[in-house]
């Protein structure tokens, strides 16, 4: 009896101890579950002579009004020149996101024909939320 009862407390034990080790395992943040996050490019194009745009991207990230800290620089903190608003799309595509869906909002004036402004949704898939602004540089990132 009391060596039945030994091997019973000894596979029990055996039991836990790979339970604690699996617990361990999924808390690890080598193996955290992919998700998807999101992001928005925004260009309201160049000017009367140009079709270069720049662009600024919204990761839900806090921006005050009246600032550009949500424009897309290079290392020395320059505005990033786009050909395009599919140029910045590319851009963007190098570095994990992909397109999901976009619209056009047209702001008028008095007398103007209006303004087009491109909204353009892009997502990525993470396992941390570093990984979000990776390989991206706004003005409020310098």
């Amino acid at each position: 009896m009391i060596k039945q009862l030994k091997i019973c407390v000894a596979v029990l034990a055996g039991v836990l101890a790979c339970g604690s080790l699996k617990a361990q395992q999924a808390d690890s943040p080598d193996t955290a579950k992919p998700y998807e996050v999101y992001c928005e490019i925004v260009s309201t194009g160049g000017g009367f002579f140009t079709n270069k745009t720049t662009v600024e991207v919204d990761f839900g990230q806090f921006s005050s009004f009246f600032s550009n800290d949500r424009q897309l620089v290079d290392e020395q903190g320059n505005p990033i020149v786009f050909n395009s608003i599919l140029d910045a799309a590319n851009y963007m595509a190098e570095r994990g996101w992909v397109f999901k869906q976009a619209y056009v909002l047209t702001t008028l004036s008095d007398g103007n024909s209006g303004t087009r402004v491109h909204h353009w949704i892009m997502a990525k898939t993470i396992t941390d939320k570093s990984q979000i602004t990776e390989g991206l540089r706004t003005a409020r990132m310098r």
